[in-house]
């Protein structure tokens, strides 16, 4: 989707911007959290920063779906992903054989296919400007323990994505913003909620955390001379300092994996590597080794942990495992899981546990 290869408010105290110690962490970008413990830590909290393909338009898009989708324990390689996005008006890269580039225009097509639990927001009908209200909405959706697949501004770039010059499609970038800190997950949008983001372009920081953006800092006019007027201009600087196009935007969160019933278990997956073999440039695919988070067990239960290859193989289509192991439960908050056989890059594998029957 690139076409390309701070503002002090009264009583306000913005995040401390860039770092004289992380060259990794990109000015006027933030890459680490707040230090104020107060903090309410809500969203994908086990999401971790990744990086894109670059070829064909660029896979933001699925980079951003790949990404958020791993802290609910699945795994889909950018080239599944964009196969599974289906034709759409404006027309972005791709064919009826490779799959479509993911744009605002197809990506509830694309989770449909994929088979995620999703919300989009109605940037047809909701009011201009939808700025604050998209901003609540958002604070809503990491709240309740979405990520979202966000479409943003970038200083420097067009500001439309295939739209006819008559009418733009005003996005630039797609990037995953995935976890909340805030003293009020409940309530309305605070100037000190702060989102947590990847550019794709990983590593965000030199511990990878993502960036970290106040809301009060997030949206601006196309013109981008209000909260990124500081902004780094053009490729590998302005993804990481991104805005929210504050009269429409659009946004799509993923709230659960269709056909799974593990209730309060919650199963996030990290693999080996932060990039991904693009197998659209003759690169072969590599074995990655999953890592999976759990949370939820309870001491003295009896688990089963299962594993789906390939989409056509995930439980919506009510087939049965590719592999399944024991667990037990245990008082650990989070129970660390690595799997002893590694899975192929450009397929998809899905991870779940439930109580063993």
């Amino acid at each position: 989707m690139k076409f390309s290869c701070a503002l002090l408010l009264s009583g306000i105290t913005r995040l401390a911007y860039g770092s004289d110690t992380d060259s990794l962490c990109i000015a006027p970008g933030t890459c680490q959290p707040p230090s104020d413990s107060n903090y309410e830590v809500l969203g994908r909290i086990e999401a971790v920063p990744r990086k894109q393909w670059g070829d064909s338009g660029g896979f933001c898009g699925a980079l951003s779906i790949q990404v958020i989708g791993m802290s609910f324990g699945v795994w889909h390689s950018q080239d599944v992903i964009r196969k599974q996005a289906p034709r759409s008006d404006p027309l972005g890269h791709g064919d009826d054989t490779l799959g479509y580039e993911i744009l605002h225009s197809n990506i509830n097509g694309a989770m449909e296919n994929l088979g995620f639990e999703y919300e989009s927001w109605d940037w047809e009908t909701q009011p201009k400007p939808q700025g604050k209200n998209y901003l609540q909405w958002m604070k809503h959706k990491l709240a309740s323990d979405n990520g979202i697949v966000q479409f943003v501004l970038c200083k420097g770039d067009r500001h439309n994505s295939y739209g006819p010059p008559s009418d733009p499609v005003p996005y630039d970038h797609i990037e995953p913003f995935f976890k909340l800190y805030s003293f009020d997950g409940d309530g309305d949008v605070r100037d000190d909620d702060i989102v947590v983001h990847g550019s794709d372009y990983s590593p965000d920081g030199k511990d990878n955390f993502g960036y970290f953006r106040q809301f009060d800092s997030l949206l601006d006019s196309l013109d981008m001379e209000g909260n990124c007027a500081n902004a780094g201009s053009g490729y590998g600087k302005n993804e990481m300092y991104p805005c929210i196009f504050e009269d429409q935007t659009y946004g799509t969160a993923i709230s659960a994996i269709k056909g799974l019933d593990a209730g309060d278990i919650k199963v996030s997956l990290t693999v080996n590597a932060t990039d991904e073999a693009d197998v659209r440039e003759d690169e072969p695919p590599t074995p990655l080794q999953g890592t999976l988070k759990i949370r939820g067990l309870s001491a003295g239960e009896h688990y089963v942990l299962q594993r789906f290859d390939g989409l056509g193989n995930f439980p919506i289509y009510g087939n049965t495992p590719s592999a399944t192991y024991k667990l037990e439960g245990t008082d650990e908050d989070v129970v660390i899981w690595i799997d002893p056989v590694t899975f192929i890059s450009n397929n998809s594998t899905l991870y779940t546990v439930v109580n063993a029957q």
